[in-house]
């Protein structure tokens, strides 16, 4: 195996893993405000955007669009990434929208993410960004090769 092969190979590996760690993260976060809706639903109102009854109805809707991702991305990989990266950018704004009106606290996604300054939370949700963006370039070249 040549070294431009084995660059390949190393590209397509990350690119899996990558790929199933972006799975993982969304069905963990999606799990984590499921099982703890009242404090996802407490941080929403706290922001001051969202009414109860809004915070009540848009904390199911963040839910179920994680899990509908999560369906996507398994069984449509180069489709659900685009949706990822995209509802990914989505999140990064409305953080830095709240950021910059002075609404956000901290993070309130929920698990080990719960509590996050702002920099953290930019900083993860761009490399989820980048991570994403990654793997679609990476999975585009390769059935682009066969």
């Amino acid at each position: 195996m040549n070294m431009k092969e084995k660059s390949i190979k190393f590209q397509k590996v990350l690119a899996e893993i990558i790929y199933l760690f972006l799975i993982f993260f969304f069905c963990y976060t999606a799990f984590n405000k499921l099982i703890n809706v009242e404090s996802f639903r407490t941080n929403l109102i706290k922001t001051s955007i969202f009414k109860s009854e809004t915070a009540f109805y848009f904390s199911y809707l963040v839910i179920f669009l994680e899990l509908i991702i999560v369906t996507v991305l398994l069984f449509y990989k180069n489709k659900g990434l685009l949706i990822f990266c995209f509802t990914m950018l989505i999140f990064t704004l409305y953080i830095s929208f709240l950021r910059h009106n002075g609404l956000y606290e901290v993070c309130g996604c929920g698990g080990i993410l719960n509590g996050l300054q702002y920099k953290y939370h930019l900083i993860i949700n761009l490399s989820l960004i980048f991570g994403s963006l990654y793997c679609f370039l990476i999975f585009n070249k390769i059935s682009d090769e066969k």
